[in-house]
């Protein structure tokens, strides 16, 4: 609750501060002029009487301002699942405002201390309240609209929960877009982002649920907590028709495990705030009903945490006292790729979740560099990256990744083998993606999906030359296990998904959405999206070509370019040599024979006129 005793302290201050002013000046009148000591007198009382009233009036305001004496009364000695029925008894019967009178309420509920929009999915924002609402929501900044925090699609529009304010929000238009009607989660690997990553759309990272989440920032987290907690309790007797991924389809606990976990959570990192506490003080105003989780900061413990065996007391509890909320803490950073072997170029982003953060980060050991987070390190040799986050003097913790540069991929005899476990992935070789069942290789990009090119299969090898018009492509295994790429070497761009049945080309290996997992299984790959939850590369064999589908089409399997067959090092009679690749570059001149080969990363060679294979 809002602590009347400080305001009336401060206040208190300001008026001893106030007599003490008059006091010297009307010692200085009487000191110089005489002939106005009544009046000033009369002027000192007069205000201290008024600064007196004041206080009293102002007093008289903050108890208004809170729950009516007695309005949770009845919930004294309820626990668990039987407080929060008691909770509902209280809470659940409100006016129903209407949605148009949404916006006019936002005037009230929603407005910063500089006069703007409080919009809690961007950071970016300045909206004035009234002009900048609905619109086109084109770019995030654009207009604000009416954001149900508890989608409205979860319990099909219906009212009054579509209209209640204490889950509706002023949210930026394009950010609220983004989210659509994801559920509430946290995400490691997001796959969109509003500005400075403020707000993320990605898989969810929190155990027991892998879809696609919306993360708010961590500043917000708590708020949107206690709306849900609010949600549950002020429509416990709808709430178990509703459906969606974070909902247990009953009453009580009303949510899956894994919500309420994350919930609760949430609710203890992010505290109650004054922006709370004067936001559900508006509500009750306009709607006629509280939010008891705001009024009662960790009641959320008494219904589903911890404390579900205290029998709970509305007027001596455990918790009662607003928790200051000490700011926000600067986050580690994150990489975008994880330790192990990658590719050579590989890009790294670190960044930080922490808004308006300042990334440091040192590599094998070297001198410390600095940027804006996020910031980009291109992995050209075996790197450990050292990296924390700075915002306000605030240090976060150090975090560390150990990279190791994959060798440069042996130039095959355009043989290829079928892959049928794990060990046979090997970064740096290339691969084809096959239809085994109509002899079918992955070819050339066409739009937002990848052409086929027949292949003729001899047991479990192929022969072929690749990345030609009418041959299959060859694809580089680029990345890490468990967040693979597949890079055409014809033209340096890796496959990615995006959207429906979208099999793309993007230039950034290190995005999410060129990422995917490799799972074996008697010779079949399920080569699955790492950004989209359920898509896997498949063959369509009805309209050839091969995508990203959700829907059952016909499997792929992978096949590996074979190693070229070893050529014995050439008897030759001591003497000098040159060193070529096989492009014709000279790599070594004239150079002792039994030197030749030192240092040479393993590839096929030209070394006195003769082909010698380096492993």
């Amino acid at each position: 609750m809002v602590d009347k005793w400080k305001i009336f302290v401060c206040f208190s201050f300001f008026n001893d501060l106030m007599c003490y002013y008059l006091s010297q000046k009307l010692f200085l009148c009487r000191y110089f002029r005489r002939e106005t000591i009544s009046l000033n007198t009369y002027n000192f009382i007069m205000i201290r009487r008024l600064s007196s009233f004041f206080l009293v009036l102002l007093l008289a305001q903050v108890v208004a301002a809170q729950a009516p004496s007695g309005y949770y009364v009845s919930t004294k000695g309820q626990k668990g699942s039987a407080l929060k029925t008691a909770m509902f008894k209280v809470i659940a019967d409100h006016k129903d405002i209407g949605y148009k009178a949404v916006w006019n309420a936002f005037k009230t509920t929603d407005v910063r201390p500089d006069g703007k929009i409080w919009d809690m999915y961007s950071n970016v924002t300045n909206y004035i309240v009234g002009r900048d609402q609905a619109g086109q929501y084109k770019v995030e900044g654009d207009a604000y609209n009416r954001e149900h925090s508890f989608p409205k699609s979860w319990f099909n529009d219906e009212r009054p929960m579509h209209n209640d304010l204490h889950h509706l929000y002023p949210t930026d238009g394009f950010v609220n877009g983004m989210r659509e009607n994801h559920p509430f989660g946290e995400t490691e690997h997001p796959t969109k982002s509003s500005k400075n990553g403020w707000s993320k759309l990605g898989p969810c990272s929190v155990p027991g649920y892998t879809g696609t989440v919306f993360e708010p920032n961590d500043e917000y987290k708590g708020d949107f907590a206690r709306a849900y907690f609010y949600m549950a309790t002020a429509y416990e007797d709808k709430i178990g028709h509703w459906s969606c991924p974070m909902l247990a389809r009953n009453s009580y606990p009303a949510y899956t495990d894994w919500a309420i976990k994350m919930l609760l959570r949430w609710a203890q990192e992010d505290p109650v705030s004054e922006k709370e506490v004067n936001r559900n003080n508006a509500v009750y105003e306009i709607q006629g009903n509280r939010n008891p989780y705001i009024d009662f900061p960790g009641l959320e413990q008494y219904v589903w945490g911890d404390k579900t065996s205290v029998a709970f007391d509305p007027e001596n509890y455990d918790g009662g006292e607003i928790t200051p909320n000490p700011g926000i803490s600067v986050i580690a950073p994150e990489f975008s790729v994880a330790s192990g072997e990658v590719a050579v170029n590989t890009e790294v982003t670190i960044s930080s979740s922490t808004s308006g953060a300042t990334i440091y980060y040192s590599v094998n050991g070297g001198a410390e560099l600095s940027g804006a987070s996020p910031v980009k390190y291109v992995i050209t040799e075996d790197a450990t990256i050292s990296a924390y986050a700075v915002l306000d003097e605030k240090k976060s913790d150090t975090v560390e990744a150990r990279y190791t540069v994959a060798k440069a991929p042996v130039e095959g005899n355009d043989v290829y083998v079928k892959v049928e476990d794990a060990a046979a992935l090997t970064l740096g070789n290339r691969y084809l993606i096959v239809c085994d069942s109509l002899n079918m290789a992955m070819a050339g990009q066409n739009k937002d999906i990848r052409d086929c090119a027949s292949v003729t299969i001899n047991g479990k090898t192929i022969s072929t030359s690749v990345s030609v018009s009418g041959k299959p492509y060859a694809f580089v295994l680029g990345g890490v296990a468990g967040r693979y790429t597949f890079c055409d070497a014809s033209n340096n761009t890796y496959l990615s998904v995006g959207g429906k049945n979208k099999l793309l080309s993007i230039e950034n290996g290190s995005a999410v959405e060129a990422q995917w997992s490799i799972e074996l299984s008697e010779g079949i790959a399920n080569i699955g999206s790492v950004s989209s939850t359920g898509a896997s590369i498949q063959y369509n064999s009805s309209s050839p070509r091969f995508a990203a589908y959700k829907s059952k089409q016909t499997e792929v399997s992978l096949y590996k370019e074979t190693v070229a067959n070893a050529i014995e090092y050439p008897e030759m009679e001591e003497g000098m040599v040159d060193v070529y690749t096989v492009g014709g570059l000279l790599l070594r001149d004239n150079v002792n024979k039994n030197e030749a080969v030192k240092g040479l990363p393993r590839g096929i060679y030209i070394i006195g006129g003769i082909k010698v294979l380096v492993k």
